[in-house]
């Protein structure tokens, strides 16, 4: 038997109602359900005051693990781990700015380099020689 009939809420599906088991034993304002506006398989938290539930977090059309979606809605739980996330935020870019400076400086150096062989082949070196006063190429 792969689905189980629930007075009020129809016939459910095993993983559905792991899904559903797992994040409420999470947080007991949330549950999981199919949302019937765009047909995905989503957390949802319930308002107060009788307002319709909103939809956190979306699926798609597969019904993910209670293991998936305990994980999913743990790692975009800002006001329990908001600081972690935006640390972890701040160090991804920290990395991603790092690494296209550096890219950046790869293909500056890549693009010298032909620039100034084609000058020194015509004889025009692109690097400038000065001497001081004192010092002048008879000195050598």
């Amino acid at each position: 038997m792969s689905s189980i009939f629930i007075p009020g809420r129809g016939s459910l599906s095993w993983s559905e109602i792991n899904a559903d088991r797992a994040v409420k034993e999470y947080d007991d304002r949330l549950f999981f359900a199919r949302n019937e506006e765009t047909r995905d398989w989503c957390i949802f938290i319930r308002m107060p005051h009788g307002e319709d539930p909103v939809p956190l977090l979306g699926f798609g059309d597969e019904i993910p693990t209670a293991e998936v979606a305990l994980e999913r809605l743990i790692k975009s739980d800002t006001m329990r781990f908001g600081k972690e996330i935006y640390d972890d935020m701040v160090k991804s870019q920290e990395k991603y700015r790092a690494k296209l400076e550096y890219d950046a400086s790869q293909a500056s150096d890549e693009a010298v380099e032909p620039v100034e062989w084609l000058m020194r082949k015509h004889g025009k070196s692109p690097i400038i020689k000065s001497f001081s006063k004192e010092v002048s190429s008879n000195d050598a």
